[in-house]
């Protein structure tokens, strides 16, 4: 995606230069990364998206990326960073700045460190054992289209009684959609990535297997046993990090991504990213983030899904001499 393809008028100007900006941080596991579906922008080459709204996004000021807010009247995202700023887990995610309106849309604007990584690899994993909000599954009513997506997905999927209805719930199309991916079982899918010098691969959500997620780490990585240690070491922190945020303990976090970069100038880092879906417990509520959900107790499996990342890192085996190419299952589509 280029700018050309913005809208009139976007991006919105950047901040005036003598308005005061924060001190850039240079060691590798401090640059912060866009707040977005794998939007990533390196500033000597071309916009890239790995994933979510086309045209969702656009360079600010020189250190900065906008991100247009979907959905105009929800400001879930912006209330989420501005809470994140003051909590202990601000060294974890995107620095952000302000929320503006321009031209009657609205944008966040947060840190944009990626000029600090030249040609970077770039993999975005969606994290969690749930990928939807319960008001998202609330209706039990029984729908014929998502039967028929089910079926076109995996025809042996349905139960007898559900081929006998010819239809099923939102539900149990969405557990359906995450038993496809490796969500269900290890609590994370990957989403997209791209390694420096070949094009984006997006068609990873049926990647489920162990056998499957290491061959699409190994490429991602080179086959780089320092790389695997440093985001090992970083995944560790996020997780310490993550069970002491009274913010993040205390909110459900769905949909939200960590976003992996290195390039081959020893510059490595991981951030939580995306939190359009981060929403508040009842006062006084906690969640272990690692429990089983059931419908009413809010739990969405984020550090279960932190956790079997870090086992992953730990023992991932990939060997020297195998360039590896990234098989996808078939079968994808962009549900």
């Amino acid at each position: 995606m280029t700018t050309d393809s913005l809208v009139n008028g976007f991006p919105p100007p950047p901040l005036p230069e003598d308005e005061e900006q924060p001190e850039l941080l240079q060691t590798a596991l401090d640059l912060s990364a866009p707040a977005s579906d794998a939007l990533v922008k390196n500033r000597k080459n071309a916009w890239i998206q790995l994933a979510g709204h086309p045209g969702a996004f656009a360079p600010a000021g020189p250190s900065t990326i906008w991100k247009r807010r979907i959905n105009f009247k929800d400001s879930t995202e912006t209330r989420a960073y501005e809470m994140l700023m003051k909590d202990s887990a601000h060294d974890i995610v995107p620095e952000f700045f302000r929320e503006v309106e321009y031209n009657g849309e609205y944008f966040i604007e947060i840190e944009d460190l990626l000029q600090h990584f030249i040609n970077p690899n770039i993999m975005d994993i969606k994290i969690g054992k749930r990928t939807f909000m319960e008001s998202e599954v609330k209706n039990p009513v029984l729908r014929k289209d998502l039967y028929e997506k089910m079926v076109k997905l995996c025809p042996g999927a349905p139960a007898p009684e559900e081929r006998e209805q010819q239809a099923i719930t939102k539900l149990r199309y969405m557990q359906f959609r995450e038993e496809e991916s490796s969500t269900a079982e290890y609590g994370f899918r990957i989403e997209a990535l791209r390694v420096s010098g070949e094009s984006p691969t997006t068609n990873l959500k049926k990647v489920k297997t162990m056998a499957q997620i290491e061959n699409v780490l190994c490429k991602f990585i080179k086959n780089q046993d320092s790389v695997r240690w440093k985001f090992h070491s970083r995944l560790k922190q996020i997780k310490e990090k993550f069970e002491s945020s009274s913010f993040l303990m205390s909110h459900q976090i769905i949909g939200s991504s960590i976003l992996f970069m290195f390039d081959e100038m020893g510059n490595t880092g991981a951030w939580m990213i995306d939190f359009s879906k981060t929403v508040p417990l009842p006062q006084g509520k906690t969640l272990t983030h690692r429990d089983d959900w059931a419908l009413g107790n809010g739990e969405d499996g984020y550090l279960y899904g932190v956790d079997s990342l870090i086992k992953i890192f730990e023992n991932l085996e990939c060997s020297k001499s195998d360039s590896r190419n990234i098989h996808a299952p078939n079968n994808q589509d962009d549900g």
